[in-house]
């Protein structure tokens, strides 16, 4: 197949509506390209997705890639959700279809099993199983249906928010009564279920079948054999910590018999609450709303009035000339170079005109940490701050030296505060005795945003994150 043609970073696309700058690639396919772009009018940073096919591809792949270009992009304009991703703008660019929808920045659960190479944490499994519910049964509550029809760990983004974010609506379909089956039968091995081989047609109860695999495919770090639920302790056998409990709704969501799944993805929700060891905290609440959408259609011309002839302006009397008004001194306004390409941009900016990379943004971050031994002040002044204690045989000294606060609880690498564009995360590096965050344990390597006020707990010692954005 022919190598794509890809835009470049600075290549300027136009819809009828907004002007976006490329500022990198983000991913490519056979297909088309993803890339990272800057909105002109606002600098908002969004996803632009376009469809750029080689030229050796037969027609007729183009026009069925094309339609379900289209699909995912009418769709997704209809919705509203926070596990959802928003929709800025769908228009033609040199006749091929471009969308343009929210940055989303994390990784995918594929690749966050490839980075943990192991089973994820029982508990993680299930919040998310619960957000997946949640935006399914929203999905499914549409008028007509929606069904997704291809969850798997690489359709599924989690952000440094914990967030899910569904995407890939290519396949998505509207539920149609009193037929048959599906026009085209499409899906992924092992998270399709037997009436999504062409068998018959789709319905709320195929996308719980495919979050049943889905969890399972989270929990063991294997993917699931195609038409094979698992069986009573299979999933306990890759992963102990694995309750019968949970393993029982992974099973009724994959069973062959349609009828025999969860009614509905609020049903099956219920059955994870029941699993979770405390009561469930929705990530989405504290995520901010992404930037606000341009306008889908031109304003309205208003027809000009007649213009009427304004009486002239009263003449001051000779003797009193006009006063002259002096002229208000410039304005200077302050500029911050960019750390990456040396550009200076305004004050406030929170990415480089130049090269697009995060601007240093306010003032560093500082911490409050109190031991049983003390208590201190610290900056966050050198990024990644690392957590943990001292080790002279290896040269290492984190920023934050717990050796003689915390009892030898921390693990010598236990976690680290990093900048993220215009927030900080904070990961446990896969510690010993784990990190906590606002009195909840977090899972390793899964970087946690910061708000203002919050806490983090390595063994006996407490450390409390304030920034003021101002």
């Amino acid at each position: 197949m022919t190598v794509l043609d890809l835009l470049e970073a600075n290549d300027i696309v136009q819809s009828p509506y907004a002007r976006y700058t490329v500022l990198n690639l983000i991913g490519r396919g056979g297909m088309g390209a993803v890339y990272r772009v800057q909105r002109a009018d606002d600098k908002s940073i969004w996803a632009l997705k376009e469809m750029r096919p080689p030229p050796d591809v037969p027609p007729e792949e183009v026009a069925e890639n094309r339609k379900l270009f289209n699909q995912e992009a009418d769709l997704l304009q209809k919705l509203n959700h926070p596990n959802l991703p928003l929709i800025a703008d769908h228009f033609e660019n040199d006749g091929r279809p471009v969308l343009v929808m929210e940055f989303i920045p994390g990784q995918t659960l594929e690749d966050r099993l490839h980075e943990a190479n192991a089973p994820l944490l029982e508990q993680q499994v299930i919040a998310y199983g619960v957000q997946l519910c949640r935006v399914l049964n929203y999905l499914h509550m549409q008028q007509p249906p929606i069904i997704f029809r291809d969850l798997k760990p690489s359709n599924i983004i989690l952000t440094p928010d914990n967030v899910l974010k569904l995407i890939d609506f290519g396949v998505a379909r509207t539920y149609k009564v009193r037929k048959s089956k599906d026009t085209v039968a499409m899906g992924s091995a092992g998270y399709a279920p037997p009436e999504q081989y062409g068998k018959g047609q789709t319905n709320a109860r195929s996308d719980i079948y495919a979050l049943g695999a889905t969890l399972l495919h989270l929990l063991t770090n294997l993917p699931p054999v195609p038409l094979q639920p698992p069986q009573p302790g299979s999933i306990s056998k890759f992963n102990p910590s694995v309750d019968a409990q949970t393993e029982r709704v992974i099973i009724k969501a994959m069973a062959l018999e349609r009828d025999q799944r969860y009614a509905s993805c609020a049903e099956m929700e219920q059955a994870l609450h029941s699993c979770l060891d405390v009561p469930y905290v929705d990530p989405t609440t504290r995520t901010a709303a992404p930037p606000s959408r341009p306008p889908s259609a031109p304003p309205p011309q208003t027809p000009p009035k007649a213009q009427v002839a304004a009486p002239p302006p009263p003449v001051p009397p000779p003797s009193l000339p006009p006063p002259v008004q002096p002229a208000p001194p410039p304005v200077k306004e302050e500029s911050l170079p960019c750390q990456h390409c040396g550009r200076f941009n305004k004050s406030k900016a929170r990415f480089c005109s130049g090269c697009g990379s995060p601007m240093a943004g306010p003032p560093a971050a500082r911490l409050m940490i109190r031991s049983p031994r003390n208590t201190w002040e610290m900056k966050l002044e050198r990024l990644p701050f690392r957590i943990g204690r001292r080790d002279p045989r290896r040269n290492h000294y984190p920023e934050l030296d717990l050796a003689e606060h915390d009892r030898g609880i921390a693990s010598r690498n236990h976690a680290t505060i990093q900048r993220e564009g215009d927030f900080y995360t904070v990961t446990d590096l896969g510690s010993t005795n784990g990190t906590m965050l606002n009195g909840i344990i977090i899972s390793p390597l899964i970087p946690q945003r910061l708000q203002q006020g919050d806490r983090i707990k390595v063994g006996e010692v407490e450390i409390e994150f304030h920034w003021n954005k101002s």
